[in-house]
């Protein structure tokens, strides 16, 4: 396949919303380079990007997928990401490996909380940004107001460069506002009269932009009041590598109208590799930034591992610095484990080239890689930099999962882990306390997934089902014990007698097993046997078959038999002593409280609250930030397992909350009863 030079790539993720036509848009810039002889559609099944099955099947896209061509001899990676929140790491993947992050925004809707999403994921590691307005063809299409709203967002200068004709059936073709002339299907006419003035505002926030770019060029507009159109090109270009300026872009996807005037735009105006000589990282528990241009050994990142069964392991991979062969040997820095390279490709959709090497600024495909997974990071051996990753969001959705048959039940956890390692937001793992593998991530159709293509891929049929809380146990009072097990049946009986007090100590404190043992009351070498009775059963709950926790038991009187005494007669008497004597000592039920931001349109505040209180949350605090409400709650994780769909509801899909497990407290007694109830049952 043809190589190019850094300076003739441009690697761009298209980011948004669902339905915002990121999917439709690469579809036409495929199909105008020739990549393929006709446009694809979502509805119809047959994209370049959107070939997953289930993809298809849904029509919507759930994984991150990439395709590439050559537009007047520059080289376009195109990473088209999903746009639904429950997929937003491979949102989080798209951008941290490309030069520019293009946000596609539907023109009836506006934006909405994957665009958002999108604009704070580019702005924390200082990635270009530019934004594509879709659909103006539409009925009820906005421009003016989306760019009022981004402007409103962003801390950059928002330049629309591209403006529909006309809004709605009026759209025809697109007016760029540097050189003052409508796009006609890729010819130039002139400016309709009715569009002159309009025309004007946005040529003179052009000139602005790329002015403020360059002290020189600032000089001659304070002078002369304009600058030249190479001018405003150079200083347009520079304002987006410096992340002061955004530019607007509009389009139909779907009529293929304005493709071809931004793909000419992203040739000239969005940053090349090259452009780019620096980026963030990690060394040796160090954050710096590395030049590109004079560190010399292999950096790339792995965009996404994703695990076909006819091809095994397929790892999408951005080369920073020095290029990857075939032969190589690399290293994960994250784990210090070593791979060795062999078949590489250059990806588009489905199908693969075969290539020996992926250049530095370069996007490809390596396959069979056993360590190379999802966000992290290769090198040379010994170099140990971790590209700087994003903090992929805390879990907001959980599930247990099962096999529904034992042969199943032994091959899921693999399956699993392969799953898992294709999206770092899904987590699997087993919960001690209530014995339960735990399937967390961003949301319904997410896990859904999940329990599909473990279907599908592994042939394992799973069953989801709401998780057991993780509730303790306690006590409030005191109480003062003694129990003997004493046990004749022939030969050696079973003697032990213990004398102990149980007291609550602070939630959080732990157990503490105090020894008052005086005059060999009890032997020395029977203590431990009596401190493991204790642990035992408070592993496996008195009241309700739930932890025992924070208590505090005092050993300080007992009796033992010179021959029958032994280890296991004073586990057991030890074991029942607690019994007894944590019934007496008013028990109660703790449960998990996690803490909770939930960011929500202001509109919704009032609603949400409400919510927040029906649910025994409890709100901390609240902050405003642009048109957003931030509450800071609290909230019981029996309530929490259910929160997204609820929020989801309320916000109409615009709310989003993250959380993490703050402390215990006590469950109240009307609750505490229910949960006792249950476990007499379950027994």
């Amino acid at each position: 396949m043809k190589k190019y030079s850094m300076e003739n790539i441009r690697n761009f993720a298209l980011v948004g919303a669902s339905g915002s036509g990121k999917t439709s848009i690469s579809e036409a810039m495929l199909h105008n380079a020739g990549v393929t002889t006709r446009l694809g559609k979502v509805e119809e099944g047959n994209t370049v990007m959107d070939f997953d099955k289930d993809e298809i099947d849904k029509k919507m896209s759930i994984n991150l997928s990439l395709a590439n061509l050559e537009w007047n001899e520059v080289k376009h990676n195109i990473i088209d990401a999903p746009g639904y929140t429950d997929f937003k790491g491979d949102l989080i993947s798209s951008i941290r490996a490309v030069e520019t992050t293009l946000i596609t925004i539907d023109a009836v809707n506006g934006i909405e909380v994957m665009t958002e999403h999108a604009i704070k994921y580019a702005d924390s590691i200082k990635c270009c940004k530019a934004v594509i307005i879709n659909k103006v063809d539409k009925e009820n299409a906005k421009f003016n107001e989306i760019i009022e709203k981004l402007s409103s967002l962003c801390e950059q200068v928002i330049v629309p460069v591209l403006i529909p004709t006309g809004l709605g059936d009026k759209f025809s073709g697109v007016v760029n506002s540097i050189i003052r002339k409508v796009c006609k299907r890729g010819k130039e006419i002139d400016i309709p009269e009715e569009l002159k003035d309009d025309l004007e505002n946005w040529h003179e926030k052009v000139v602005e932009a790329a002015a403020e770019s360059d002290d020189s060029f600032m000089e001659k507009y304070f002078d002369q009041g304009s600058l030249s159109e190479d001018e405003i090109n150079s200083g347009l270009k520079k304002a987006i590598i410096q992340c002061r300026a955004i530019p607007v872009f509009c389009c139909s996807g779907t009529q293929n109208i304005g493709i071809k005037e931004i793909m000419d735009l992203i040739n000239n105006f969005f940053p090349s590799p090259k452009d780019i000589d620096e980026i963030s990282i990690s060394q040796n528990g160090n954050e710096e930034a590395i030049n590109l241009g004079t560190y010399s050994k292999k950096v790339g990142y792995v965009v996404k591992s994703l695990s076909e069964p006819n091809l095994g392991e397929i790892s999408i991979i951005r080369m920073y610095s020095n290029s990857l062969s075939t032969g190589d040997e690399i290293e994960i820095a994250e784990k210090r484990a070593k791979d060795k390279i062999g078949q590489i490709y250059f990806i588009c959709g489905k199908k693969r080239e075969d290539t020996d090497e992926i250049p530095a600024g370069d996007i490809g495909g390596l396959v069979k890689l056993k360590n190379a997974k999802t966000s992290l990071s290769i090198n040379e051996k010994g170099e140990g930099i971790i590209v700087k990753p994003f903090s992929m969001p805390e879990p907001v959705y959980w599930k247990t999962i099962k096999a529904q048959s034992q042969s199943d039940e032994d091959k899921i956890g693999v399956a699993l882990s392969k799953l898992t390692d294709e999206d770092p937001t899904i987590n699997s793992g087993m919960n001690a306390e209530t014995n339960e593998n735990i399937l967390s991530g961003q949301g319904e159709i997410q896990i859904g997934i999940v329990q599909k293509r473990l279907k599908d891929r592994y042939n394992i049929n799973a069953e989801l089902t709401e998780p057991k809380i993780p509730y303790k146990e306690t006590i409030t009072g005191k109480s003062d014990v003694k129990y003997r097990h004493k046990k004749q049946s022939g030969g050696h009986g079973q003697y032990g007698e213990v004398y102990i007090k149980i007291s609550p100590k602070e939630i959080g404190t732990g157990f503490e097993f105090v020894n008052s043992i005086v005059g060999g009351a009890i032997p020395s070498k029977f203590i431990p046997a009596v401190e493991k009775g204790l642990v035992e059963i408070m592993k496996e709950g008195i009241l309700a078959r739930y932890p025992v926790v924070d208590i505090c038991v005092e050993l300080y009187d007992g009796t033992f038999h010179d021959v029958d005494s032994s280890e296991l007669s004073f586990k057991l008497a030890a074991n029942h002593a607690l019994k007894d004597g944590f019934i007496m000592a008013s028990p109660i039920l703790l449960e998990p409280i996690h803490k909770m931001q939930i960011i929500v349109p202001t509109e919704n505040m009032g609603d949400v609250m409400g919510d927040i209180s029906s649910k025994r949350g409890k709100i901390l605090g609240m902050s405003q930030e642009d048109n957003k409400q931030i509450i800071n709650a609290e909230m019981p994780l029996s309530e929490l397992y259910g929160y997204y769909t609820s929020l989801k509801s309320l916000t109409q899909g615009r709310g989003y909350f993250t959380q993490q497990f703050a402390y215990f407290q006590k469950l109240p007694n009307d609750l505490a009863q229910k949960v006792i109830n249950e476990s007499k049952k379950e027994r």
